[in-house]
């Protein structure tokens, strides 16, 4: 895939990005308290934060649980840092065609 088809892939997603608690989705009833895991589909990139203090770290894994990210993505507590691992999340998706991301998060302090 070319720089620029991935950019367009990138840019479609972008425009339909949305976050929604758990919660909003249980109210809203996409499913219920112990029905999470059934909200997963092979469409989704699913992404684990680990929240540290200073530096947070991300991995991406597909719905088999296979790693899709190669490693862990490191990023500082910043406006930039956020934007650098919302960018890196975006390029993950269109380049594993998958149409939506799920971002779990884990403050622990340690990956």
């Amino acid at each position: 895939m070319s720089k620029e088809e991935l950019n367009k892939k990138i840019e479609v997603v972008e425009k339909e990005l949305r976050s929604c608690t758990w919660r909003e989705l249980e109210t809203n009833g996409k499913f219920s308290k112990n029905d999470k895991l059934s909200f997963i589909t092979d469409d989704m990139l699913i992404v684990g934060c680990d929240i540290g203090s200073e530096t947070h770290y991300i991995r991406a894994i597909d719905v088999r649980g296979r790693e899709l990210s190669r490693g862990a993505f490191e990023f500082s507590n910043t406006s930039e840092g956020f934007e650098n691992a919302k960018a890196w999340m975006l390029e993950l998706e269109a380049k594993n065609d998958k149409k939506q991301i799920v971002l779990g998060l884990e403050p622990t302090g340690h990956y």
